[in-house]
């Protein structure tokens, strides 16, 4: 492997080293210096580049007093109760029996194993004995299994750790995975065992009231719940995994215990100090904005329940920029980010290549006929999906980028394409456009070089694509085409509904704006909402919340560029923090198209990615105070 791998590089590099020696390349090379020379010295990347707005005047503001209250009520709690509350917590029979619990399934005790399958089979042929039910092979052999894994007092997790599967999943990913996640000591004993037979028993018998087969998710489920709440940033990387995965509602579920773990963190260890800074004063701005919007809403009920979803999913942001505070905890992350995408886009080319539950109602099919088939994967829309993938695939590009080994590299370039496919095959023209802006934003700012390729690239793509991808492109704009006049007639509506309502809004969600719309509508057209989230802010929230969305998005830019000059340019960090402001920037082109906050799991994975992005600019600054 390692010889054929060092032929290849020697190939490459012999072909490179042919290219930089060209004439066509040496041309290339000072038309983009020129570029590069005449951007750096702009007047745009200077403003971006200088901080006019100062963290600790926003915070000692007036305003940024009241905004920060949450945190600094928090903080006066950890002065005032936080050692009582960490000591009657350590103390509690509860803690000590979820910490045994919790430690023997992150080390995969097999003794503790057992003995919860074997309770749980008990449980559940009490409870088939009592109401008359049928006692199932499946049930029998779960408890043989128990028996067999009892005798065996090992954790497993120990053995992965210096397995050689292990460790190459772990070169290929780049991670270092330490495995330090449970304390040998609670693997010990009999006591544990003990929980484990009664928590087997409970489960067992409480889930064969709705189905038997509930019993092992329950035992996992109640793992995950433990650990969420024992750690908030083992919870933000669930969160990053299921976001796009598991439904709107489990997700919130999950957020909201992230909430509370992060708040008992915060009251229970000492010193800890919340960051909060003028991303974060805007960010509580937005949410105050909405909630007005929603009490003032045409359909109040239906407004303030999105706005508690809007609430819960936006606070994931301080969730974030609290908890990644290392260069690892980051980059681990991003990797899990990058993985739920692979997965998701992975199932959505099976629907393509397979046909599975697809259906033509996103597509004009007298203009497109050729198209017979758009992916969603698990978002249920392909312009949802192609948003998603808007904010995944830059950050796997910048993962590729920045990994050091070339087999690593070589999976993350095998990441991205299978990314780059899924956004193809949904067919969603906004999002083309927006990743062409986002390759642009990445390519000028960590591979400045490979302009020179992309001059030479992009005439001969027309002739190279499928006509089907061809047609669909140059369709951008075509008022023939039916999806595209529909938008317009609804910008119009929508339009004239901010005439009247630009200070105020309407309220949240599709409820309120199907009250209003109609009364405005164009040609009779119906629609859930405007097809445009700049619109769709301001139509909700008013001219206030679209002035506060405008300024995180600008701000969170400056962020990025100041934070992309503590490595500067190669340097890993910066690389990720350009590939994240990428994404950001298409996605906001897509936006121009889309309602993209209309699906709330896209809604919280932007938020997410913020504060990625946010807590990339942290961990550079944190290494560049060090160095000094």
């Amino acid at each position: 492997m390692k010889n054929s791998i060092g032929c290849f590089e020697a190939v490459w590099v012999f072909i490179w080293n042919m290219i930089t020696k060209s004439c066509v390349y040496k041309i290339l090379k000072k038309v983009y210096d020129c570029i590069s020379d005449a951007w750096k010295n702009s007047r745009i990347v200077s403003w971006f580049r200088v901080l006019h707005t100062d963290d600790d005047a926003l915070e000692k503001s007036v305003a940024g007093k009241v905004l920060r209250c949450p945190f600094t009520f928090i903080e006066f709690l950890q002065k005032k109760i936080g050692v009582k509350v960490n000591k009657l917590i350590e103390e509690s029979l509860f803690f000590n029996i979820c910490r045994d619990y919790l430690n023997n399934i992150l080390a995969i005790n097999l003794r503790f194993i057992g003995t919860l399958l074997l309770s749980m089979a008990a449980g559940i042929i009490a409870y088939k004995l009592i109401a008359g039910g049928v006692i199932g092979m499946v049930i029998i052999i779960a408890a043989i299994v128990g028996a067999v894994l009892i005798p065996f007092n090992v954790n497993v997790t120990e053995y992965l750790k210096g397995s050689a599967l292990v460790s190459l999943i772990c070169h290929l990913l780049g991670i270092d995975a330490d495995f330090n996640w449970f304390d040998k000591k609670y693997t010990e004993g009999n006591g544990r065992i003990a929980v484990g037979a009664v928590a087997g028993v409970v489960i067992g018998f409480a889930s064969s009231a709705i189905n038997p087969l509930l019993a092992p998710v329950a035992l996992v489920a109640i793992a995950a719940v433990m650990l969420v709440l024992q750690r908030p940033s083992a919870g933000a990387m669930l969160l990053l995994l299921a976001a796009p995965i598991a439904p709107t509602m489990a997700d919130a579920g999950l957020a909201i215990l992230c909430l509370i773990s992060m708040v008992v963190y915060a009251i229970t260890h000492n010193g800890f100090k919340f960051k909060f800074d003028g991303m974060g004063f805007f960010i509580i701005a937005f949410i105050a904005v909405y909630l007005v919007a929603a009490i003032t809403s045409f359909a109040v009920i239906k407004s303030l329940s999105i706005w508690m979803i809007y609430f819960v999913f936006m606070a994931m942001y301080f969730v974030i920029i609290n908890t990644a505070n290392s260069k690892k905890l980051l980059n681990n992350m991003l990797t899990i980010f990058v993985l739920s995408g692979l997965l998701v886009c992975v199932y959505g080319i099976a629907q393509y290549v397979f046909g599975w539950d697809t259906k033509q109602a996103w597509m004009d099919e007298e203009m497109f006929e050729d198209i017979k088939m758009r992916i969603y994967s698990t978002l249920e829309n392909p312009n949802v999906l192609g948003e998603y993938i808007l904010l995944v695939l830059p950050v796997s590009i910048g993962l590729m980028w920045t990994r050091k080994k070339f087999a690593s590299k070589v999976v993350y370039a095998g990441i991205s394409a299978i990314m780059g496919v899924a956004l193809i095959l949904t067919f969603s023209r906004g999002c083309w456009l927006g990743l062409l802006v986002a390759a642009a934003i990445f390519v000028t700012f960590a591979a400045g070089k490979l302009w020179g390729l992309a001059l030479v690239a992009l005439p001969i793509l027309p002739f190279v694509l499928p006509e089907s991808i061809v047609n669909r492109f140059t369709s951008i704009g075509n008022m023939e085409d039916s999806s595209t006049s529909y938008r317009v007639y609804i910008w119009m509506g929508t339009l004239a509904m901010i005439k009247d309502f630009w200070l105020s809004g309407i309220g949240m969600g599709q409820e309120a704006f199907t009250q209003v719309y109609p009364f405005y509508s164009y040609n009779g057209i119906i629609a859930p909402h405007s097809h445009n989230l700049f619109l769709q802010i301001l139509v909700e929230s008013g001219v206030v919340g679209i002035g506060v969305f405008l300024i995180i998005s600008v701000l969170f830019l400056r962020r990025i560029m100041t934070g992309y000059q503590y490595g500067g340019k190669g340097d890993s960090l910066s690389t990720i923090m350009t590939a994240i402001a990428a994404g950001f920037c298409g996605f906001l082109v897509q936006g121009m198209f889309d309602n993209s906050f209309y699906n709330y799991r896209v809604m919280l994975i932007f938020w997410c990615v913020l504060a990625l992005g946010r807590a990339c600019v942290y961990v550079a600054k944190q290494r560049s105070e060090n160095t000094e």
